[in-house]
């Protein structure tokens, strides 16, 4: 079954209360920072058996392997974690100029952190260049059949078969794109 929501709850007719209601799941916008511990503990008991919380994001990771970029793909799949059952997927979006060398280094590093934090199911908005080395490794790719889940954002077709999840902008009666974090300091782990 493919859950569809939107790309973030901000703006709904009622609030979060209500876009659970209509929605089975949502994507929210981890681009800037990581959600904060009672906002996820906040929606996380809000939201009714069987929802699903995904997040996007981050742009702060470097795509170096590092301490640094350790500490924040640490940090970033902890607090994801915090969602619990509720949990959905991640979608990594991979800047167009990283090479592929590169990113076998990152996803090496990724692998490390997951051994420590546990399973994540990850799907990456990536380059066409980038899709096979992606699959062999076994992951999701955005709006891509084959992996492991589906993972589609504003699809212009959907599969009428397959498990996964799907996001779509809302539309401006909807509401605007959420940001799980908005205002909250973000706490380090």
């Amino acid at each position: 079954m493919i859950l569809e929501g939107l790309k973030g709850y901000r703006g709904y007719p009622g609030g979060f209360k209500a876009y659970a209601k209509a929605f089975p799941t949502v994507e929210l916008s981890w681009w800037h920072r990581v959600g904060d511990r009672r906002t996820i503990s906040r929606l996380r008991t809000l939201a009714p058996a069987g929802f699903r919380f995904s997040v996007f994001g981050h742009k702060h990771f470097s795509f170096q392997p590092s301490g640094e970029e350790r500490r924040t793909l640490r940090r970033f799949l902890r607090r994801f974690g915090l969602f619990g059952e509720k949990r959905g997927a991640v979608r990594i979006a991979v800047p167009q100029d990283v090479d592929p060398t590169q990113l076998v280094r990152w996803l090496d590093l990724l692998e490390e952190v997951l051994k420590e934090v546990g399973p994540v199911p990850l799907a990456f908005q990536a380059e066409e260049a980038l899709h096979p080395l992606l699959k062999e490794r076994g992951y999701a790719l955005v709006n891509q059949t084959g992996g492991p889940f589906l993972y589609l954002v504003d699809p212009g077709e959907i599969p009428r078969e397959g498990e996964g999840y799907l996001y779509r902008s809302p539309i401006s009666s909807q509401a605007a794109p959420s940001v799980l974090h908005l205002g909250a300091e973000v706490e380090r782990d």
